[in-house]
């Protein structure tokens, strides 16, 4: 797993750089195998995580600017947009978003979908990014 972004904006390159970070850490998928476990059987936890540690994807991160613009995060096909104007937000809650997007373009042959649904009520993708806020 690997973001990256070659743009100018200072605040940008250390969230995708710490988000890297976390990405690759083995404290990180202890915590989303804890709370996977909470929330979903024990089979369909460790398959999940299985096969998300087996998608290996690299993922551009583009800025953009426009300030009349309202969201400041869009996952596309294989790449992330940020809008740089609304990057007012803390680390924390962009190093969120951001991981929560990731985890949308990862999924986008729906390999992780299958087992357990992204989107039934349950936003896995903000949870995962939620997860990450600890580690900032």
């Amino acid at each position: 797993m690997k973001l990256i972004y070659n743009g100018g904006n200072r605040k940008l390159s250390r969230v995708v750089k710490r988000a890297n970070e976390i990405l690759l850490s083995s404290f990180y998928f202890i915590e989303i195998e804890k709370y996977l476990q909470q929330n979903y059987d024990e089979d369909k936890s460790s398959i999940f995580l299985k096969e998300l540690r087996s998608l290996d994807k690299t993922v551009d991160i583009k800025g953009f600017w426009n300030p009349v613009g309202s969201k400041s995060l869009k996952a596309k096909n294989d790449y992330i947009l940020i809008n740089t104007a609304h990057l007012s937000k803390s680390h924390r809650t962009l190093l969120a978003q951001l991981i929560g997007e990731y985890l949308q373009i990862l999924d986008q042959k729906e390999q992780l979908s299958r087992i357990i649904p992204l989107n039934d009520g349950v936003d896995l993708p903000a949870n995962f990014g939620s997860i990450a806020k600890n580690f900032m």
